[in-house]
């Protein structure tokens, strides 16, 4: 007779540094399903649409437009000495494909219940793909915008275009030219991550409570009117709130993403590091509970959709 020792056995670890390493495991190997996703999403979104991805485009130009004139002309509403177009633009572009990925992302669960109950992959990689596919608006945008701003003469890259040798002028600006794109760079992460965490917190809320889904335009709503979107910082900074402002500037993500990219537009020697150290935690946080919080529904997704 064998020993016992002989016998096949399968081993169930409820270690949690192995479930996790096993979830990252699952993660890697289903990273053409999310590429496939990030593709699909990107299409469908501007299929059978005349103008396509141009309403990236469009959407904040007609803001920008309309604020320029309500804020600016009738309220007499102060832009950080930027031409109101590039103040608006700078909040809006951002913004618009923040809040696109947000809502998007709480209903994708809904939205992709077909694939979710048929077979077993990590169900985070449908909010994270749709989240991800907003680089590509954002990206459009983030060209537009620089365009604009080179039009208007207040983009850093424009001394490349003349021999500047010895200008202290062209010194400057080559100096905010090497912030520019890594601090582009860095924001879009900012964004991306606050997006994401919110998402992962509203998607599985919406897939069994589809309350959720007339919430979440109202949360964005909301989030427009409390991010400095079309209004300035420093209004809210000399208003009543005073240091109570402040705070709230820290605790939202976004205001320090607009704000920053102002101040690199400006040329300004302005940067609210403080802000985005702060903006950045909260991202963190935010995202570190957006996966917990997903992780702990995911189990139950199927049944709810």
């Amino acid at each position: 007779m064998k020993p016992a020792a002989d016998k096949l056995e399968t081993i169930v670890s409820a270690d949690q540094k192995t479930r996790i390493l096993q979830y990252l495991s699952d993660l890697w190997q289903y990273r053409d399903l999310f590429r496939a996703l990030i593709e699909r999403d990107v299409k469908v979104r501007y299929k059978q649409t005349i103008l396509g991805v141009l309403w990236v485009i469009i959407v904040p130009l007609a803001f920008s437009g309309i604020f320029s004139v309500f804020f600016v002309k009738v309220l007499q509403m102060p832009t950080q000495n930027l031409p109101p177009p590039l103040f608006f633009l700078a909040g809006l572009i951002p913004w618009v494909c923040f809040s696109n990925g947000l809502a998007q992302a709480a209903g994708s669960m809904e939205g992709g219940a077909g694939l979710i109950s048929k077979i077993y992959f990590p169900r985070l990689i449908v909010p994270g793909a749709v989240i991800m596919g907003t680089i590509v608006d954002f990206a459009i945008g983030w060209l537009f915008f620089n365009i604009v701003a080179i039009v208007w003469t207040y983009f850093p890259f424009l001394f490349l275009f003349g021999n500047s040798s010895g200008d202290p002028q062209a010194v400057y600006q080559a100096y905010w030219t090497l912030k520019f794109i890594p601090f582009t760079i860095v924001l879009l992460c900012l964004q991306l991550s606050t997006a994401l965490g919110a998402g992962l917190i509203l998607a599985p809320l919406n897939a069994q409570y589809r309350d959720i889904r007339y919430i979440t335009p109202v949360l964005v709503q909301f989030g427009l009117f409390a991010t400095p979107v079309f209004w300035p910082v420093e209004r809210l900074l000399k208003s009543s709130l005073g240091d109570s402002a402040q705070v709230f500037l820290y605790l939202n993500p976004m205001a320090g993403v607009i704000e920053t990219y102002r101040g690199l537009l400006a040329q300004s020697t302005y940067i609210p590091y403080k802000m985005l150290a702060a903006n950045f935690c909260v991202a963190a946080a935010l995202l570190v509970f957006g996966v917990w919080f997903f992780r702990k529904r995911e189990q139950r997704l199927v049944d709810y959709l």
